[in-house]
């Protein structure tokens, strides 16, 4: 599938679950979440783990762009003068998340997001990998996924009875 048609998939999933609406903060506590589970992949040398949470943190910044109203296209690769390192890379994600963190109802939230994308862009490289292909995997992970917003979170089915 073509990233353009992932990102309106994803986008589409979004609306129909009322995440499009909800409050953006949410979405950045998400995205900490999942740039942990990268951060462990990468510690442990686990290329599915990695994989997933590339693809992961693609869904969540396209849902918090879509709250924020920033066009998210997923080709933003023009700040590629990090190191070539992805320990890091990872360190430079960590920066730019606190950024956007910091940034939070300023414009250059999209800055933030797009040198986050250029970075994981980066990572998917070094594992061998495209942010189409990690997208593909997460798309096809929760587009018959159901569950319902608490707290303005989306919580999936499995894990609501938890």
């Amino acid at each position: 599938m073509e990233l353009k048609e992932l990102i309106e998939n994803v986008q589409q999933w979004s609306k129909d679950r009322g995440l499009d609406k909800a409050d953006s903060r949410k979405q950045l506590l998400k995205l900490y979440e999942e740039f942990g589970e990268l951060v462990q992949g990468h510690l442990k040398g686990n290329v599915e783990q990695v994989k997933d949470s590339i693809g992961d943190m693609l869904v969540v910044e396209i849902i918090y762009c879509q709250q924020r109203g920033i066009e998210f296209d997923g080709n933003h690769k023009q700040n590629l003068c990090f190191p070539n390192d992805v320990t890091n890379i990872l360190q430079w994600i960590a920066i730019f998340i606190g950024d956007l963190t910091g940034n939070i109802g300023t414009g250059t939230s999209k800055t933030n997001i797009y040198d986050i994308n250029d970075c994981l862009y980066l990572v998917s490289e070094k594992y061998s990998t495209t942010l189409e292909a990690c997208l593909e995997l997460a798309w096809n992970e929760i587009k018959d996924r159901k569950g319902k917003m608490v707290d303005g979170v989306f919580v999936k089915e499995e894990d609501l009875s938890k």
